[in-house]
């Protein structure tokens, strides 16, 4: 017989406060701590493919990530059975990279045989020529063999010039290290030097193949990429854009954001766009369109003489498409918005200008000494619309005003 008072209560009417493990009631009640959602996985990254025209021929460009693990099948394509195969690399090659392209050419039939380049701005001359070729009489290298290059733009395009001649031409593939070489290598090679004096003996791109790969180029590393490269690649764009098309243009225009944020898919997308505008305007029937591939570069040689080291490269070609632009239109070649949508593009590919004191004077002479370097006749590169860039006479009146107005901005600027 159970009392009343010892009736337990009904277990389900009882309400009592939640405890933690230490009996804190409060503490049981306290909101959960937000658990951070998991960040979505990158995109995979695509692989792109662009045959490039070039003057007489063609190249197949590739640009994506880790294409260099297996391109070797088709390096094989362009000379039928393998035979002989000259690793030709830069010293700050490293031998990863070798070991991978000797195991994939090696696989594919190759005998691979390594050899060093000469490498620096200096090496792309007659001199380190002679030493190239001299390399591949002794490998016995002919024209049906393959030459592959790997390293930046003076060493790929002295590869360049030399695999051209010999044996009245060999099938050379190209592997560029950094952004730049690869926007430049294979569509306009650096010319070699005569007498100190650099790019006299001119040259058109010649290879087959062009590997572009990001990782390789430190696009995709935890050590990134050399700033100031990506910024000279970035100017370089504009300036290919501003030669070929308004689509062209706008094309760039479009990317602009996904190049800024480091989206890869977005670098690929472009610079197979700007290999094949290089390759259009340089393989033009039109003498006149082909010369303005050069827009800018006059401006930068003249510029690059006169200031030091340490200025910047990518802002010396900025500031030069600004003064080439503010040029056409005091001539009237250029309208005022065209000129403002072309300071956008740079703007938003965050390219800065030159902060350095120049003389007028100097940057005048300089700028005339370069043009009667090469030709008989003072013109400039000026564009006349976006996508349109041709060579102008320019009054004298003119160019010294401008040049003067950009070098005040600077010394106002200290």
């Amino acid at each position: 017989m159970t009392h009343q008072d010892d009736v337990q209560p009904d277990e389900k009417n009882v309400t009592a406060e939640p405890q933690d493990a230490n009996g804190d009631a409060d503490a049981a009640t306290a909101e959960p701590e937000a658990v951070e959602a998991p960040r979505p996985a990158p995109a995979p990254v695509k692989k792109c493919r662009q045959w490039v025209t070039l003057r007489g021929t063609s190249m197949d460009a590739r640009v994506g990530r880790g294409i260099v693990d297996d391109i070797a099948h088709d390096l094989r394509s362009v000379v039928g059975r393998p035979h002989a195969c000259a690793l030709l690399h830069a010293p700050d090659v490293s031998d990863d990279v070798l070991r991978t392209l000797s195991r994939g050419l090696s696989d594919q039939g190759f005998e691979v045989l390594l050899a060093e380049l000469p490498s620096g701005d200096a090496c792309c001359d007659l001199a380190h020529a002679d030493a190239v070729a001299s390399e591949l009489a002794r490998m016995r290298v002919t024209s049906d063999d393959l030459v592959v290059a790997v390293g930046h733009l003076p060493e790929l395009s002295l590869a360049t010039m030399v695999c051209h001649a010999w044996c009245g031409g060999t099938s050379l593939a190209l592997v560029p290290c950094d952004l730049v070489s690869a926007v430049l290598a294979g569509v306009t090679p650096q010319g070699l030097a005569v007498g100190g004096t650099p790019d006299m003996l001119q040259q058109d791109g010649s290879a087959r193949f062009e590997i572009c790969d990001l990782d390789l180029m430190g696009l995709s590393e935890d050590e990134p990429a050399s700033r100031e490269n990506v910024l000279l690649a970035r100017a370089l764009m504009a300036a290919t854009a501003m030669a070929d098309s308004s689509k062209a243009f706008e094309t760039l225009f479009d990317a602009t954001d996904g190049l800024v944020a480091g989206d890869l898919n977005a670098l690929t997308e472009q610079l197979t766009a700007t290999l094949r505008s290089r390759g259009k305007v340089v393989a033009s029937t039109s003498v006149a369109v082909r010369q303005s591939i050069a827009y800018g570069q006059s401006f930068v040689a003249a510029l690059s003489g006169l200031v030091g080291a340490d200025v910047p490269r990518s802002a010396m070609l900025a500031d030069a498409l600004r003064f080439c632009a503010r040029l056409a239109v005091a001539s009237g070649e250029l309208s005022l918005d065209d000129m403002f949508t072309q300071d956008e593009l740079l703007e938003r590919l965050e390219l800065g200008s030159v902060d350095c004191l120049v003389d007028a004077d100097a940057l005048y002479d300089a700028l005339r000494a370069e043009r009667f370097l090469r030709t008989n006749r003072f013109m400039v590169e000026v564009p006349r619309a976006l996508g349109r860039v041709r060579l102008t006479n320019v009054e004298e009146t003119t160019l010294r005003e401008h040049v003067g107005a950009w070098c005040a901005a600077r010394s106002q600027a200290e």
